[in-house]
């Protein structure tokens, strides 16, 4: 592994060098040189991890920082869990876990299967590409509802969705896999999650309502350039959420969106104070209850720190 990173060193010492040096407008007049910031994706087993340079300016990105697979040799399983990646075996528990599957056919025509439940109780999912040679693209609503026993789950890169309240109320759930570069996800999908601490939220091209409320193990988020809008309590009831880098990418905010998340400390946001003002976040009181129902209703004293300076929570 120190080699690799020998190599890799003075590579990225030159790609530094020549992003900052040029400018990146092709008009004269705009020209400047890139403000990035990053976001590190850690490497796995088998895939090499990188840092994602973006330019707050212009959206520029570019990859650097690359970091070898964790294990040339494969995994490290203790307890069916890989200690490097979180990866798990599971031939242990091949003959109790028995996933429900429908065919159907995608948008092209061609036949696929949706995920549609589980038989039996069981701790580990690793969901596959395929069944009976056949892709497998989405799972279905409420597929893993109040899967109380469920903990680590691994998703493949085949899947393109997940429905409603898929793994909603599945308590126990402490990591979701996400195998995919991009993956929808509908509403609910982890509501009350309580013990959910690891996601691949950079995989993730949306936020939907009440996504993530209740999630009360997730202290950190960032989330993928490819997010337009934040959902309705999203994050709610995120009571450990300290931190969440947004994009440039996101105009909405919707109302709720981090209610009641007492700990949040900082937003990250990778545009200008300017940028970060003309974001459309919802304000207002629920006609029921008088409470509060702004985007931030409820939350800490937290900072947004803009690529040009910082604002407080008024």
């Amino acid at each position: 592994m120190t080699e690799s990173k020998k190599f890799y060193f003075p590579t990225v010492i030159v790609l530094c060098i020549l992003l900052y040096l040029c400018g990146c407008s092709p008009n004269e007049t705009d020209k400047h040189n890139h403000n990035f910031s990053t976001v590190v994706i850690s490497p796995t087993c088998s895939k090499e991890g990188y840092t994602l340079y973006t330019c707050t300016a212009c959206g520029f990105k570019a990859k650097g920082d690359f970091i070898p697979a964790l294990q040339s040799g494969g995994h490290n399983y203790v307890n069916y869990i890989c200690t490097e990646c979180n990866d798990f075996s599971i031939y242990e528990v091949a003959d109790t876990v028995t996933l429900k599957y429908a065919k159907t056919i995608d948008e092209n025509g061609n036949d696929v299967y949706v995920v549609t439940g589980v038989s039996g109780d069981v701790e580990y999912i690793k969901i596959p590409s395929t069944h009976n040679g056949v892709p497998v693209t989405e799972i279905e609503d409420e597929a893993f509802l109040s899967s109380l026993a469920l903990k680590r789950v691994i998703i493949p890169e085949s899947i393109v969705s997940v429905g409603n309240a898929a793994f909603k109320y599945c308590f126990n759930l402490i990591s979701v896999t996400i195998l995919s570069n991009e993956i929808s996800i509908g509403n609910d999908v982890f509501w009350d999650c309580h013990d959910l601490t690891t996601i691949s939220f950079l995989s993730i091209t949306n936020v939907s309502d009440y996504a993530f409320i209740g999630c009360t193990s997730v202290e950190k988020v960032v989330l993928s350039d490819k997010i337009k809008t934040i959902g309705i309590h999203a994050f709610g009831d995120c009571y450990n959420l300290k931190s969440i880098t947004i994009p440039i990418s996101v105009t909405n905010i919707l109302h709720g969106a981090f209610w009641n998340d007492y700990n949040l400390k900082d937003i990250f946001y990778e545009g200008t104070i300017e940028q970060w003002h003309a974001i459309n976040k919802e304000n207002g009181t629920y006609a029921n209850t008088n409470e509060d129902a702004s985007w931030d209703a409820y939350t800490g004293n937290y900072t947004v720190h803009c690529s040009d300076g910082d604002i407080t929570k008024k």
